[in-house]
């Protein structure tokens, strides 16, 4: 498939750093016998637009680097079940059960909610050759890198409030009702103590009182939801840790709006805290923003919330089932070949490119005018 035309690519400044996307990962793969990339996606809907194109980046990037370092290479797919669901004002309070908490009773269906993620995934696979594994968010707060990452935020909770609570000061690691399952999602009763072997969360459910959850550091058991810049934290913490579980090139795929002021505000000051020398940070390669038609980033609960208002888009490009029963998979082919492109040229992969822009490249697809 040809270039569209009048499209430019001008040379940022990783694009002066790097002659392949694989010089981004060449310094930490070296001496190591395997590539092991992660990526994340909420639970919340079908894959839209943005979210297909972002996962396929993450699979061509995996190819290209593996087949350029001669590394094989696994894509590990956090599947972050703990997104709201249900949103409850009690009281003046924000609270909520998550997308877990609602396919535990019934609520919504677990294997439909996941569906149009695993096929596309199985899909990039296939097209790909790289294999991927899927892991919850109940198995990843378990793991143990990642409860040590938890135990050191709580026990130094106003060196890391600064950095993931600059608001309030309120550090967001929630846990949830026993009962009922509610959860403070602004965490105006939480209290967090670090013991020895244990993270104790004390908050409030409005209508079952106090209660308490225990997170363990040497074994299982235990939940709590990590708000995102915990979560992220926790992330490269569990990364970073995995360079030696798994000898691994251990590297961080995802949308771009977690690069950027995200990592320098976030992610850096945070991995400077928890004492990680820079030669064992992960790598963070970020895929192109897709841009709605006012140079925002294309957002699906804005167009649920305010239709073609924010955005005359057709339905097919906010749902990958609807995309794949209009135009089947040769929409996925095109948008692989993009992929492959920005995988293939650090100008292409260090940029955003338009709805109107992906939409041309899916034969048949009609998309309204512009405003």
């Amino acid at each position: 498939m040809n270039q569209p035309t009048g499209l430019y690519f001008a040379p940022t400044g990783i694009a002066h750093l790097t002659s392949t996307n694989t010089d981004l990962v060449r310094a930490a793969a070296r001496g190591r016998t395997n590539l092991r990339v992660t990526t994340a996606a909420q639970l919340n809907g079908h894959p839209h637009l943005g979210t297909v194109t972002t996962i396929m980046a993450v699979f061509a990037l995996t190819a290209r680097m593996a087949d350029e370092l001669a590394l094989p290479a696994t894509i590990v797919f956090d599947a972050l079940e703990n997104a709201p669901a249900e949103h409850i004002t009690i009281n003046g309070r924000h609270y909520t059960r998550n997308v877990g908490d609602l396919i535990d009773n019934g609520a919504l269906d677990g294997v439909e909610r996941a569906s149009g993620f695993r096929g596309l995934l199985s899909w990039a696979s296939a097209r790909s050759t790289i294999r991927w594994q899927e892991r919850p968010y109940a198995t990843y707060q378990e793991l143990a890198p990642v409860r040590a990452c938890l135990h050191t935020i709580a026990s130094r909770q106003e060196e890391f409030a600064p950095v993931l609570a600059p608001a309030d000061g309120r550090i967001r690691i929630r846990p949830r009702c026993p009962q009922c399952r509610l959860m403070d999602k602004d965490a105006h009763d939480l209290s967090i103590t670090a013991t020895e072997g244990a993270v104790l969360l004390d908050s409030a459910c409005p209508h079952h009182g106090p209660y308490r959850e225990t997170i363990p550091l040497t074994t299982t058991g235990g939940w709590c939801d990590a708000n995102t810049p915990v979560r992220s934290v926790q992330k490269v913490a569990l990364l970073s840790a995995e360079r030696d579980l798994y000898d691994a090139c251990s590297v961080s795929i995802d949308g771009p709006d977690w690069g950027g002021a995200w990592f320098a505000h976030v992610i850096a000051p945070a991995l400077a805290l928890l004492g990680v020398p820079t030669p064992a940070w992960p790598v963070s390669i970020f895929t192109p923003m897709v841009l709605d038609r006012s140079g925002g980033k294309l957002s699906k609960s804005l167009y649920v919330k305010y239709g073609r208002e924010y955005a005359d888009l057709p339905s097919t490009f906010l749902d990958l089932d609807l995309l794949l029963d209009t135009y089947g998979e040769d929409a996925l082919e095109a948008l692989w070949q993009e992929t492959t492109r920005w995988a293939a040229d650090p100008r292409k992969l260090h940029r955003s490119y338009t709805v109107d822009h992906l939409a041309a490249l899916i034969s048949g697809a009609r998309i309204g005018e512009a405003a």
